[in-house]
C-alpha cells in the first residue's frame, strides 16, 4: 500500500514539475469500438471480427486513456479493454509513457491488469512510445495465434533511430478463461499477422545493411522462427526450420559485385515465400502498421 502510495505521489510531482496542465485521469480518454467507430454508447453492437484502422485526436499532454470494447469470439460477452498513458508535450516525435493496461468482464470485475509503471531517477515512467502512436498506445484486440479467439496486445517500445516496434502480449486461454503473457510475441520486431497463412512477419530491429526479415509461426504454445532471412554488406545467409533446427538453405556472397546485390533482392522481391515488396514488411512503426495487426 506504501509502495503504491509513493508511486502516485511521483507520478503526480512528475507531471507537475513537467509544465503541463494536467487532467485528472479520464479526463482526456477515447472509446472505441472494435470496429474503430467513435462510440457515444457504451452499449455497442457484436464488432464485426477484423478491426479497422481509424485517425484519433492528437492526445493533449497529460494522463490519457484509450479504451477499445470487443469480443473474443462470437459466443462471448463484450469485454472492455482499457490503455492509460502519460503524453508528455505536443510534439509526435517525443516520447510519452504507456503506464498500464487494464480489461474488464461484462460485469465490471477486471480479469487483466498490468501495470507498467517504474521509477527512473527519482520520475515515474513507463514504456517508452513516440506521441504519434500515445492515442491508441498500440492497443488492438485481434487473434495473433490464429486460434479463433482475439488477444490483446500494446506497445512495449516504439522509438529509437529505426523507429521499430514491439508489442506486450496476452493469450486469450479457452481452458482457463483467462488471459496468458506471451514473452515470445514480445520479441517480434515490426509484428503483421497473416491469418490466412497462419504467420507473422518481421521486419526491422538490424543495421543499414539489412533488407531481409523473419517469419514466425505459433508451434507448441511459443512463437518460433520458421524462415529468416539475414543480411550484411557482404552478403546474405536464407535459414529454414527443418525438423526443429534451423537449416542454411540458401547462402550467397555479392564480393565487389553491386549486380549481385541487386538481383538477390530482385529475387526475394519475387519469391513466393518472401514476396519482400510486399507492404506487410514494415521497417518504420506508426498508425499505417495498423492494418497488419488485424489479421487480414
Amino acid at each position: 500500500m506504501k509502495k503504491s502510495i509513493y508511486v502516485l505521489t511521483l507520478l503526480i510531482l512528475f507531471l507537475g514539475i513537467s509544465g503541463c496542465n494536467v487532467p485528472l485521469a479520464g479526463d482526456t480518454k477515447s472509446i472505441y469500438s472494435a470496429s474503430g467507430v467513435e462510440e457515444s454508447n457504451i452499449e455497442s453492437p457484436t464488432p464485426p471480427t477484423v478491426l479497422e484502422p481509424t485517425d484519433t485526436p492528437d492526445p493533449m499532454p497529460g494522463l490519457h486513456t484509450y479504451e477499445i470494447q470487443a469480443r473474443l469470439h462470437e459466443s462471448m460477452p463484450e469485454y472492455r479493454f482499457v490503455a492509460t498513458g502519460v503524453v508528455q508535450g505536443p510534439d509526435e516525435w517525443m516520447y510519452g509513457f504507456v503506464m498500464g493496461l487494464n480489461v474488464y468482464d461484462e460485469n465490471g470485475e477486471s480479469i487483466l491488469s498490468a501495470d507498467f509503471s517504474e521509477i527512473s531517477d527519482g520520475k515515474v515512467v513507463g514504456y517508452h512510445v513516440y506521441n504519434g502512436m500515445m492515442d491508441t498506445m498500440g492497443l488492438h484486440v485481434t487473434d495473433v495465434n490464429f486460434d479463433g479467439y482475439k488477444d490483446v496486445i500494446i506497445l512495449n517500445t516504439f522509438g529509437g533511430a529505426h523507429s521499430n516496434t514491439w508489442y506486450d502480449c496476452w493469450l486469450w486461454d479457452t481452458k482457463t478463461s483467462s488471459f496468458v503473457a506471451s514473452k515470445s510475441f514480445a520479441e517480434i520486431c515490426n509484428p503483421a499477422l497473416d491469418a490466412e497463412k497462419k504467420c507473422i512477419y518481421s521486419a526491422g530491429g538490424s543495421g543499414a545493411a539489412y533488407w531481409g526479415g523473419r517469419i514466425y509461426k505459433f508451434i507448441d504454445g511459443e512463437y518460433v522462427v520458421t524462415n529468416e532471412l539475414d543480411t550484411d554488406w557482404n552478403g546474405l545467409v536464407e535459414r529454414e526450420l527443418i525438423n526443429g533446427k534451423m537449416e542454411i538453405v540458401r547462402e550467397v556472397s555479392y564480393g565487389e559485385d553491386n549486380q549481385i546485390l541487386e538481383r538477390e533482392q530482385e529475387y526475394y522481391r519475387n519469391s513466393e515465400l518472401w514476396q519482400l515488396d510486399h507492404p506487410h514488411w514494415y521497417w518504420l512503426g506508426g498508425h499505417h502498421a495498423d492494418q497488419w495487426l488485424d489479421g487480414v
